[in-house]
């Protein structure tokens, strides 16, 4: 598709060229389009090495969109305590309940809430790995948590948790084809095998196997665990969750190895293991730019090898060496113009391959598309300097060339 295109731009490119850079500007895209067998190859890989970068761009926006909206419906508490995490998402250390009392009668604290962490076997998928399951005695969103689906109405399905029923995360649900028609899952408690009833699948992002998530009271039922994992804390109106975390640090966290952190340090450092997890596709734009460097680079060399007799014309017909160099940059700013123009279309295709099949396949993640325009215009960026980079060694080249030497030239 290429060549097709790169010639129908150039021919638009044509009019407004000579308007802006007169000849030069009407011979630069004429020379591009006669030259398809160099240009169009150095074009279609910067397109390539663009689109990669719009595409990957543009799934990261979208899965940065996502966990926000996420973390903003489920980290509903003003304070939340827990061991250091010995994994990046899960407080699976046993913590003594008694501590809680003493947490509640804090001044300023409103309201407790606890929650359990821990694996458990699931006897129909022995092939899969345990499964993580959540459970909380109260109900810590700050909004109206997004279902998947959900079969029980929104304002009563934390009292049919307490009935009995479990609500599995998307990527769980993925995993092992829960859907509205197959919604029952076998746990191995302490009691033996039991089947619970799923009410719906929530969105999370915290780990690609899933988890389950329970009542409290439903699991102390089941399983023989006295122990806590997490404790969040609700503050009355006014109170500084500052002034809270310092009196907890001071009088009721004094000897344990319990961290307190507030909902916006939270936030942050989910979002700072977020970048960290995402560094390397800095390293994926910079091999994508180095590629579009080498191919527009190579393309040129060769060309000006092949056309060395005709620039010979055009020097000895009275066209400077500065000229020369508007020349060549005017031929790779076209190219790499054109490259970027292509690439938008193409890497927002592939984006929505990245988001809507290969992560879902990969992770059971369903992400919200997000499309940022700064992130269109870096990648067209990226190809017209990259294309007008590359140019520079070319054109130099071609303002020492010796007139005479490149008229005998065949």
């Amino acid at each position: 598709f290429t060549p097709a295109a790169l010639v129908a731009l150039m021919r638009l490119a044509v009019a407004p060229g000579g308007r802006l850079f007169g000849v030069l500007g009407r011979m630069a895209p004429r020379a591009v389009a006669r030259s398809l067998s160099r240009t169009s190859v150095a074009v279609a890989a910067l397109t390539v090495a663009v689109s990669v970068i719009v595409g990957v761009g543009v799934m990261i926006d979208s899965f940065r969109g996502s966990v926000a909206d996420w973390l903003d419906t489920t980290l509903g508490a003003d304070i939340y305590i827990s061991p250091p995490l010995l994994t990046a998402n899960r407080a699976s250390v046993d913590v003594d309940p008694a501590i809680v009392n003493d947490i509640a009668a804090l001044p300023g604290v409103a309201r407790v809430v606890t929650s359990r962490q821990v694996s458990v076997l699931a006897p129909d998928y022995p092939d899969l790995p345990p499964v993580n399951l959540n459970t909380a005695d109260g109900d810590v969103t700050a909004s109206q948590r997004r279902f998947a689906w959900l079969s029980v109405p929104y304002d009563d399905y934390f009292a049919a948790l307490d009935a009995g029923g479990v609500m599995v995360s998307e990527p769980f649900a993925f995993r092992r084809g829960i859907t509205p028609q197959n919604n029952a899952l076998t746990l191995l408690t302490d009691r033996g095998p039991h089947t619970f009833e799923v009410l719906g699948v929530y969105y999370d992002y915290t780990t690609d196997q899933g988890a389950v998530f329970m009542s409290d009271q439903v699991y102390r039922q089941f399983y023989d665990d006295p122990y806590i994992s997490s404790i969040a804390l609700f503050l009355d109106d006014g109170v500084n969750p500052a002034d809270v975390i310092a009196a907890l640090q001071r009088e009721t966290l004094v000897g344990t190895d319990l961290q307190a952190q507030d909902n916006r340090t939270l936030r942050a450092g989910v979002f700072e293991v977020f970048e960290r997890a995402f560094a390397i596709t800095i390293a994926l734009r910079l091999l994508a730019t180095v590629v579009a460097f080498i191919g527009i680079l190579s393309a040129l060399l060769a060309l000006q090898l092949e056309q060395a007799r005709a620039y010979g014309v055009m020097r000895a017909t009275g066209l400077t060496p500065r000229q020369l160099w508007q020349y060549t940059l005017l031929q790779t700013s076209l190219m790499g113009g054109t490259a970027g123009l292509l690439a938008l279309p193409i890497g927002l295709v592939l984006a929505v391959v990245l988001i809507f099949s290969i992560n879902v396949r990969s992770f059971g993640w369903t992400m919200q598309l997000a499309l940022a325009p700064g992130e269109l215009v870096v990648a067209f960026l990226v190809a017209l300097v990259a294309a007008l980079a590359a140019g520079v060694y070319p054109a130099w080249h071609l303002g020492r060339m010796q007139t005479a030497r490149a008229l005998r030239s065949e």
